[in-house]
């Protein structure tokens, strides 16, 4: 019979160098020489409950309970989350927190999990959620968080909040702590809500899934994702992270003079990811950094796409303000069937920063932008602050954008030729453009659209030209991205068939 050891020390990644003691002894024991050898070698004493790791899989918490308990059931379950930090968690099992109540932060290591494929469980039992004070994850893996709540507590004027979910690799040597599910979640009041960072080299975390989450009333970000950056790196730090589903609002940004805040969603340092079906809206309205704040985007980042989402409401103090954004570094990106409206800054940005890994293969193809540009930029917006011969390839194809009296494409700085490609796009109000950008098959006057869709015998059906590359299936509302001879303009592609919404 195995047992669950107490952590040697919290936050310090240390390896077992004695085997398990396989004795756990009763409280009303006599304390002796096998107590001693308990206590030395790290083991469960006296105050705890015998139990097995292999006929056992779940415990609970409740304030009814006691520290004391086994934790076996609900008629026994252990107080504090402090009782669950102090245990090593063996892979596989499950701790419910019974609903209605709060409980402090709660913080696996190391000693915890670890096994992608037989992953610990945190959740809720009874009638309600359980809210914790925050959740840490420090160099291990294998985890599923669901239907639970995080409401990081006030602090002091001038102090910093905690992240409301941290995952934390200090690992080196291009290891990836992979298996996690956060599902269903509330997270509000912290610095930012989820935070996924490694700070050496290529090590960080694989395999992470962000479900049908809400974040909002925080400060810096929403979900965000960071590793060391060097632009001489080969390597990303993160792969397979992927957000569905989420709302993230109310990101107020700060006073921050070195860098961008007020994020919604930021992945950074990633390759293979994907943000779908997520909504992003008023934040970044405290943000006074000039490079930075955006409603969902990426930056240093491969294989990504950015669809099926929507952001409005993006403000700042500083600049950018966009709804969507490539940023810096970003290579085989794709933005798609995206609506942005009414930002401060652009509905879909690309940009190059100085200092940034190289910039290629970009698409921004079947979004829609609707009074956008409020305060800067254009409502399709590009820049590159770094080498011309730093970027290449970009293509701006079937976008839509709408509104009066502001820009809807605007380019920054000179740019090689053959490097940008903007085609068949509605660009109702205006162009600011560097010679250098090619244009083919747009349409500049105010559209005549309805709920944004070509009406029957619009002169911008089949009027687009047909483009030899990958155009994708579908267009915004889900029709064919060709019926007829030519490719429409546009974000809807004209059928008479039924689109799917």
């Amino acid at each position: 019979m195995n047992t669950i050891c107490p952590k040697l020390n919290r936050f310090q990644i240390q390896k077992t160098w004695l085997p398990r003691l396989t004795l756990v002894l009763d409280r009303t024991k006599e304390f002796g020489t096998i107590a001693l050898l308990l206590l030395v070698l790290g083991c469960t004493t006296a105050e705890e409950q015998p139990y097995s790791i292999e006929t056992t899989t779940t415990f609970y918490v409740s304030p009814d309970g006691n520290d004391a308990n086994n934790g076996l059931s609900p008629d026994t379950p252990w107080q504090t989350s402090a009782k669950v930090n102090s245990l090593e968690i063996p892979a596989g099992y499950t701790i419910k927190f019974e609903g209605g109540y709060t409980y402090q932060s709660i913080a696996f290591d190391a000693n915890d999990g670890g096994n992608a494929n037989n992953r610990i469980t945190i959740t809720s039992y009874g009638e309600d959620v359980a809210v914790f004070e925050g959740m840490d994850f420090v160099n291990t893996s294998g985890f599923n968080v669901s239907g639970v709540d995080v409401v990081i507590p006030q602090v002091a004027e001038g102090e910093f909040p905690r992240n409301g979910i941290n995952l934390y690799s200090t690992l080196q040597g291009d290891v990836k702590l992979q298996g996690y599910q956060f599902s269903n979640l509330n997270i509000s009041g912290g610095y930012g809500g989820i935070a996924i960072e490694g700070v050496n080299d290529t090590s960080g975390f694989s395999d992470v899934s962000i479900l049908n989450c809400t974040i909002f009333d925080c400060m810096d970000s929403g979900i965000i994702s960071k590793g060391y950056f060097n632009q001489n790196k080969v390597g990303y730090s993160h792969e397979h992270i992927y957000v569905q589903g989420c709302t993230v609002y109310n990101i107020s940004g700060w006073d921050n003079a070195w860098s961008h805040t007020g994020n919604g969603i930021v992945l950074s340092d990633v390759q293979f990811s994907s943000i779908s079906n997520c909504v992003v809206h008023d934040s970044g309205y405290q943000n006074t950094h000039c490079g930075g704040n955006c409603g969902i985007w990426y930056w240093d980042a491969k294989d990504v796409s950015i669809e099926y989402c929507e952001a409005y409401n993006i403000e700042t103090l500083g600049c950018d303000a966009a709804g969507f954004d490539l940023d810096g570094g970003v290579v085989n990106g794709v933005m798609q069937y995206n609506y942005s409206h009414d930002n401060h800054g652009a509905g879909f940005q690309v940009g190059q920063f100085s200092g940034a890994r190289p910039m290629s293969n970009i698409t921004v193809r079947y979004n829609i932008s609707n009074n956008d540009a409020n305060g800067y930029s254009g409502s399709l917006f590009l820049f590159n602050m770094s080498s011309k011969n730093s970027v290449s390839d970009i293509f701006f194809y079937n976008n839509t954008v709408v509104q009066d009296n502001k820009l809807a494409f605007k380019t920054i700085n000179s740019w090689n030729p053959d490097v940008v490609f903007v085609k068949n796009n509605i660009l109702s109000g205006g162009v600011n453009s560097d010679d250098n950008i090619s244009f083919q098959g747009n349409y500049y006057e105010e559209p005549n659209l309805v709920n944004y869709k070509l009406e029957p015998g619009s002169p911008l059906i089949d009027a687009g030209v047909n483009l030899d590359y990958n155009i994708g299936n579908y267009d915004y509302f889900g029709n064919a991205s060709l019926s007829g001879e030519s490719q429409d303009i546009g974000a809807h592609e004209f059928s008479n068939t039924l689109s799917i919404e």
